[in-house]
């Protein structure tokens, strides 16, 4: 499956509304907000049918699966949205990654635990924000957008370090924007080391680097200590390297240009598990035998020329391409 859809389940009390832009969505937040009437009331209709008193109004078949039996049942649908509630322990498993991982269905997970073994966004992690009406429930993004930092240059001086997950094309990009501009750049070797690197650091002024496509898990803590050090952490969590140099228009290409300005319906869910990995996959298939050849493993020396790296910086400035699909 490819594309960003809405999903509206309405009950006798209550209309949910869902906007669902990539395979995997996970709906969080506090209890009494609706998300458990939600999973019931499209189990209901599923058994039911009209008789459930729920009406579904989705361009793909919904589906909940629950307890010991999810494989099998999961094995019966294609092309669909499927539906988990918080309690089955499957989802945070290894198997269950490895059983969704080249399906064509998108999963919504109705959950409050980070799940780790999976590579979601952090735009894709919903809960249901204040509503002015009592019968309609919209969930929407928890997080706001990092995916820029506005006024780089004047902001970059006043920071000590930039703190990257890894030590691949990433830590190259910025270790050289950050030696341009006088300060260090360090590797957590790991997104799920960032939150202890940036402790052992605490007091130095430090930007958090991080692929947003697929930090989801992460973002919970980080989020939150970001939040009680507002003086010292920035955080700028962009699609992915990749992502940033497609967005650059370092490489000129009709075909790219396209994909960017609606990367969903280019992405599908059974070629990849996220949308790092297509991001990656594209820049590599675009740029292979030429000079700009991209390795994920370490940054070419062609994007780091001054016309390139310009593009770069202005990019992280003000993306052309903000990764907020259109819906539909």
């Amino acid at each position: 499956m490819k594309g960003s859809y809405t999903i509206k389940v309405h009950n006798h009390r209550v209309t949910f509304v869902l906007n669902i832009e990539r395979n995997i969505t996970v709906i969080s937040g506090a209890s009494a907000t609706g998300k458990t009437t939600l999973v019931n009331s499209i189990a209901f209709y599923e058994e039911l049918g009209e008789q459930s008193g729920v009406t579904i109004e989705s361009p793909k078949e919904c589906h909940v699966i629950r307890g010991k039996n999810w494989k099998t049942d999961l094995s019966r649908f294609k092309d669909s949205f499927i539906f988990i509630d918080e309690g089955n322990s499957f989802v945070s498993s290894e198997d269950f990654a490895r059983v969704i991982k080249n399906t064509d269905n998108y999963y919504i997970f109705i959950t409050r635990e980070n799940l780790y073994q999976l590579p979601y966004s952090v735009t894709s992690i919903l809960e249901l924000k204040k509503s002015t009406s009592r019968f309609k429930h919209t969930y929407n993004r928890t997080y706001p957008r990092y995916d820029r930092i506005e006024q780089l240059e004047n902001r970059i001086s006043g920071y000590n370090v930039i703190l990257t997950e890894d030590s691949n094309s990433g830590n190259d990009l910025f270790s050289y924007i950050a030696s341009k501009n006088g300060i260090s750049c360090l590797s957590a070797n790991g997104k799920d080391k960032i939150l202890e690197k940036v402790k052992s650091i605490a007091g130095k002024h430090t930007i958090i680097v991080a692929d947003g496509a697929a930090f989801g898990a992460n973002m919970a803590e980080i989020y939150k200590y970001a939040q009680l050090h507002q003086d010292e952490v920035l955080l700028y969590l962009p699609e992915s390297t990749e992502w940033l140099i497609l967005a650059s228009e370092i490489i000129r290409d009709n075909e790219i240009t396209e994909i960017m300005a609606e990367p969903e319906k280019y992405i599908e869910s059974s070629d990849f598990f996220s949308w790092e990995q297509f991001f990656t996959d594209l820049l590599v298939r675009k740029t292979k035998g030429t000079k700009a050849a991209y390795s994920k493993k370490r940054l070419s020396e062609y994007y780091l020329q001054e016309g390139n790296i310009n593009k770069i910086l202005k990019t992280i400035q003000t993306p052309k391409y903000t990764g907020q699909p259109s819906e539909k």
